[in-house]
Formats: structure tokens, C-alpha cells, sequence
């Protein structure tokens, strides 16, 4: 029987997917324990064949493909086909610690009772990150997968999140809430929170997650994305799947939208351009109001959905 399955999706990112597998020859795996590695290719059309069949004989790998385009989908295929009654999810661009296996099962073996499980993911920059943002990776990390809720083991917390590069659910978990093909990234298009949704799922009805905080991976920041434009759509996408709260909003319109979602837009427009040479944290607290706002703008105009 698999105990454990490691999980990572993947599209057009063969050198960096090799640098991923690479590192997880470095993982202890800790003794009698059964684990497979299964990639899903999701459309690649570089190198990510190549790589796949050059780790084959080093690593206990399952490469699976998926057709139908999205991070979302390709996850939910290695679902179908993971045998681990743990799922390890990562990323094609991350390097997890030696120890990050061995640490993620004995957490889920000693929390018995928890569904889900995550831990750090800190930054493995590709250059040096504009003064900006290494300033204000407490606010601006979210648009980088990093988080850390510190190096304690302890029951994640109500508004404390795992992130999709390092978390676990426990495979029932899994089969009973799919994720959502409306929310994840699809190509290029630069949505997220298909995991989150899954644990907030878990927690409505009644169960909880542990955070594993000596259970850390790298994650890969590329210098193209380390701008200010990059960060702007990730929270413009952010923006725009927090519609939830706001679905039962009856306020005066104005195009379709709350007048009072374009003022809180526009105001912070204006507020990160009377601040953008300074970039302090009144601009940083400026543009994510208005990214945020500006994608609640856009999921109001879209109106209801069956």
C-alpha cells in the first residue's frame, strides 16, 4: 500500500521541473515508508517529456497528462490516480527541504484527526528583488505563494491559510471536495485559490488543518515577475474571487457595480500614483486597494452566475 503521494502539476516549465525532481532525490524517506511521485503534465509543448522520462528510473514516478487546460483540472487528475492516503501537494518550481517528507508524514501520523496539513514556502529568488518588494514581502508574499505562520507545529488558525506549493490533505479529503475548475490558474491567466477553497470546505464542515512549521520548500521567483505589474493582477484576481461576501450587496450601481466599490477603487488609484515614486507602505497599501477593487468592479458587471 502507498502511504504517501507527492503531487505537482506542470506546464511548460521542463528546466525548472527538473530542478524540482532533482531536489526530491535529496528527501529522506523515512523507513518502510511507501510513497510515489506522480507529475501531470497539463499541455506542455517544451522539454517536459524529457525530463519526466530522465527522472523515471530515479525517482518512484507516475507522469499522467491531462488535456483539459487549467491547474485545476490537472490536479483533480492526480487525484484519480494518486494511491497515497496522503497527498503531498508542490510545485514545478519549488525546492523542498531534505527533510520536508518525513516531516509532513510524521505530522499527519501524529495529528491523526487533522484533514489538511502545510507549512512554510520562502523565497528562492532568481535575482536580487527590487528594494519595493523586499520591503513589503509581509504584504506582497501572497502574490508569490510564500507564506509562514512560524516554526511551531500547532492547529492552523481561523484566517491562517496552507499554500498549494506546500500542503497535504489526506486523500478522502480529496475525493469528497474535487477542486474547482473556476478557480486555479489556466495558461497564463493569473488566478488562483482553488486550494484555499478546498480548505475552507474542510472547515465549514466541522474539520481543521495543522501547520508542520519545520516542514519548509523554496519557491521560484522569477525576475520577470517580480514588478509591479505582476503583482497588480494577482491581486486584481484576488479581488475578484472575493465576491463572495459581497454577493448579496444591494447599494446603488454605477456600470453594473456598488458605487461605493468604484470609489474605494478609484481612490486608491489615485493615492498609488501620488505615491508611486516613494513605493512606502501607503503605496503598497494602495495599490492592493485598488487591484483588489478594481477585480470586484469586474466580478459585479459579470452579475449572477446559475
Amino acid at each position: 500500500m502507498i502511504a504517501v503521494t507527492v503531487a505537482i502539476c506542470t506546464w511548460n516549465r521542463a528546466a525548472l521541473l527538473d530542478r524540482t525532481l532533482t531536489r526530491l532525490l535529496d528527501l529522506r524517506v523515512p523507513a518502510g515508508l511507501a510513497w510515489e511521485v506522480v507529475v501531470v503534465d497539463n499541455n506542455s509543448t517544451d522539454g517536459t517529456a524529457a525530463v519526466l522520462a530522465r527522472h523515471a528510473g530515479r525517482l518512484p514516478l507516475v507522469p499522467l497528462t491531462e488535456s483539459k487546460q487549467g491547474h485545476s483540472h490537472a490536479r483533480n487528475r492526480a487525484v484519480a490516480a494518486a494511491r497515497g492516503a496522503l497527498i503531498l501537494w508542490t510545485d514545478d518550481d519549488v525546492l523542498a527541504d531534505p527533510e520536508w517528507l518525513a516531516r509532513m508524514t510524521a505530522a499527519a501520523a501524529a495529528h491523526p484527526d487533522a484533514e489538511f496539513f502545510g507549512g512554510p514556502i520562502r523565497p528562492w529568488f532568481e535575482a536580487p528583488p527590487p528594494a519595493w518588494l523586499k520591503d513589503n514581502l509581509d504584504v506582497f508574499g501572497f502574490c508569490f505563494a510564500l507564506i509562514d505562520h512560524g516554526p511551531v507545529t500547532h492547529a492552523l488558525a481561523a484566517g491562517e491559510y496552507a499554500y498549494g506549493a506546500n500542503v497535504g490533505f489526506r486523500k478522502a479529503v480529496m475525493d469528497r471536495y474535487p477542486f474547482d475548475p473556476a478557480l486555479g490558474r489556466v495558461g497564463s491567466k493569473l488566478s488562483s485559490g482553488d486550494d484555499t477553497r478546498v480548505q475552507d470546505q474542510v472547515v465549514a464542515a466541522g474539520g481543521h488543518g495543522v501547520w508542520v512549521g519545520d516542514a519548509a520548500v523554496e519557491h521560484f521567483l522569477p525576475a520577470a515577475r517580480m514588478t509591479v505589474a505582476y503583482v497588480r493582477e494577482i491581486l486584481y484576481w484576488a479581488g475578484y474571487h472575493g465576491f463572495a461576501p459581497f454577493a448579496a450587496d444591494t447599494s446603488p450601481r454605477l456600470f453594473g457595480a456598488p458605487r461605493w466599490v468604484w470609489q474605494k477603487a478609484l481612490a486608491a488609484a489615485v493615492r498609488r500614483r501620488l505615491g508611486g515614486r516613494r513605493k512606502d507602505r501607503a503605496w503598497v497599501q494602495a495599490l492592493r486597494d485598488e487591484a483588489k477593487f478594481a477585480g470586484l468592479v469586474r466580478r459585479f458587471r459579470e452579475g449572477p452566475r446559475a
